[in-house]
């Protein structure tokens, strides 16, 4: 089968080559077009993500600390009594 394949490209592509009717080659252009199919590359990330969440909770603010730092915050905002 392969091999009938080819000898049917072959034959295709010379037949191609001495054609010069200009209205045959630009329906064989239409169809050649009609047949390809755009592909889509994969989407590849620039760099390669870790998942790390466990790891940055550990080493997270404790609430006593945020709860303090939160306070310490509100209290410098120039806000009227």
């Amino acid at each position: 089968m392969e091999n009938n394949m080819e000898t049917l490209k072959t034959e295709i592509a010379d037949w191609l080559k001495s054609l010069e009717d200009e209205s045959v080659l630009l329906e064989i252009l239409r169809i050649k077009n009609r047949m390809e199919v755009p592909q889509v590359a994969e989407e590849t990330t620039a760099y390669p993500v870790k998942d790390d969440f466990d790891e940055r909770f550990a080493n997270g603010i404790p609430a006593e600390e945020m709860s303090r730092r939160t306070h310490a915050y509100i209290e410098s905002l120039p806000l009227k009594k």
